[in-house]
């Protein structure tokens, strides 16, 4: 008996421990929001727009609580405004309400505490802008509120700003959101279809004769796009076989391609040849991605070492940021990036001016450095990774290929491309967050093919695939 206690007082101990592990950051133009895995939020960083919620809109050198609540599904950072979304699905924010961009329904130029926007109880996603904001909910609808001077909120007018979320037409087949600093909003719907509204400076929505698109318009045939991350003035995007895209301002290298500096990106340009990449994140003039092998790749602008490579050079390629193989997730802000790691582990680097490190003092950092938190106990056992994990064998494969997968998304479907896009092999397994698979490819011909996961029509995960 005794024993059984004992067991049951470690396996408390140990989740109450690591329930102080943040799961996901989110940074916005000078402070840092994330969420533990108990569901409470936490802040740090710039606070003189009432962004972190601490009544006193000061900065804040270390993490303080947002909301001790333990109720919260998701936070998202924007210029200079916090937003968190509840398990019940109602939707609240703190900060700048500057041009009506907190979407309360008043002209006050900022709140310092968290406040509920609108009384709707069914907010899914929200992308928050520079001054504006972009909301998605439950029924798969698009809402925009806030400064409307670019055309930035998709309704087909200017340019009143609108000071509580208004719908963007009639459709509901919309599945992801983005928004740029460069009043620019994205989304991504269900048929894998990009479309994008606002103003074009740089070509995010097309060529350069174009300076506005006043309602959302599909920004080319494509129909694979699966991940979408706009920054400032340039966009990236992940399609199904898993390939890396980028358009849009290119002057240090953010795009991550080999055009001239000058050129004008106004079409998707393959980034580099992979097939493998599985996160991103846009910050201003500067991007980030991991791959499927938890790998963490920079390039853009490093003038403070925000690329994290330790230097103070731009990068107009990927660049491999360290050795680490386990990065789970990261999000770039202006010149700082936070990020996290599947055991748990939180990890800042670049400019700390304001105390977006949240490392308690102003010391920047050139490379990703450990941010220790009370009571987070680092353990591969004990942390469900928000990046599935997929492994196949063997690889080259010749007749059969072995697959394990493991992740919080279920996987109803296994489909196989080759590198032009072509569905080549397709399979339903038992719907499941974890399996293993045997595909018998022996009627594939030779060469190079993507394994993507699916959930629905919506990627979870992918792995390029030899075939001897």
């Amino acid at each position: 008996m005794k024993r059984n206690y004992l067991l049951i007082l470690i396996l408390v101990l140990s989740y109450s421990s690591f329930s102080q592990c943040f799961i996901s950051v989110s940074s916005g133009y000078g402070h840092v929001a994330g969420k533990k895995s108990n569901g409470t939020i936490w802040v740090w960083g710039s606070g003189a727009y009432g962004q972190l919620g601490n009544l006193t809109d000061t900065d804040e050198y270390s993490p303080i609580l947002l909301s001790n609540l333990n109720e919260w599904k998701l936070v998202k950072s924007s210029y200079i405004n916090t937003f968190c979304i509840k398990n019940d699905k109602s939707l609240w924010g703190t900060g700048s309400n500057v041009f009506g961009g907190l979407g309360i329904g008043s002209t006050i130029n900022y709140v310092s505490t968290l406040t509920q926007i609108t009384n709707s109880f069914n907010w899914k996603d929200i992308a928050p802008g520079d001054y504006f904001t972009i909301g998605l909910k439950y029924d798969n609808t698009l809402w925009s509120w806030g400064q409307n001077d670019g055309y930035q909120l998709g309704l087909g007018i200017c340019c009143s700003n609108v000071l509580t979320p208004t719908q963007i037409g009639t459709q509901n087949d919309w599945k992801m959101i983005s928004s740029s600093y460069a009043r620019a909003g994205f989304a991504l719907k269900d048929n894998g279809t990009l479309w994008g509204w606002g103003s074009n400076p740089s070509g995010m929505l097309g060529p350069s004769n174009l300076s506005i698109r006043q309602v959302p318009t599909q920004l080319n045939s494509d129909m694979d796009w699966s991940i979408i991350s706009a920054g400032e003035s340039h966009i990236l995007a992940i399609k199904n076989n898993g390939t890396l895209w980028g358009w849009g301002s290119g002057d240090y290298g953010e795009t991550g391609d080999s055009l001239p500096v000058n050129y004008f990106r106004s079409t998707p340009t393959q980034v580099g040849i992979d097939h493998d990449w599985v996160t991103i994140s846009t910050g201003i003039d500067i991007s980030f991605a991991i791959k499927q092998n938890g790998s963490l790749w920079a390039w853009g602008k490093n003038d403070v070492g925000q690329l994290g490579d330790g230097t103070f050079v731009n990068k107009r390629q990927p660049v491999q940021i360290g050795t680490a193989t386990n990065w789970n997730t990261v999000s770039a802000g202006w010149q700082h990036v936070v990020a996290t790691k599947s055991d748990g582990s939180l990890w800042t680097w670049g400019s700390n001016d304001v105390g977006q490190l949240g490392n308690g003092t102003t010391v920047a950092n050139t490379t990703p450095t450990l941010l220790p938190i009370d009571g987070c106990v680092l353990s591969n056992e004990t942390f469900t990774p928000a990046q599935p994990v997929l492994t196949i064998s063997p690889n080259p494969a010749q007749n059969e290929l072995q697959i394990a997968y493991k992740g919080v998304s279920v996987v109803n479907s296994i489909v196989i491309y080759d590198l032009s896009g072509k569905v080549v092999y397709t399979t339903s397994p038992m719907a499941s967050s974890a399996f293993s698979a045997v595909l018998t490819i022996s009627e594939l011909q030779s060469g190079s093919y993507v394994v993507v996961l699916k959930n629905g029509e919506k990627k979870v995960v992918s792995k390029q695939m030899i075939k001897e």
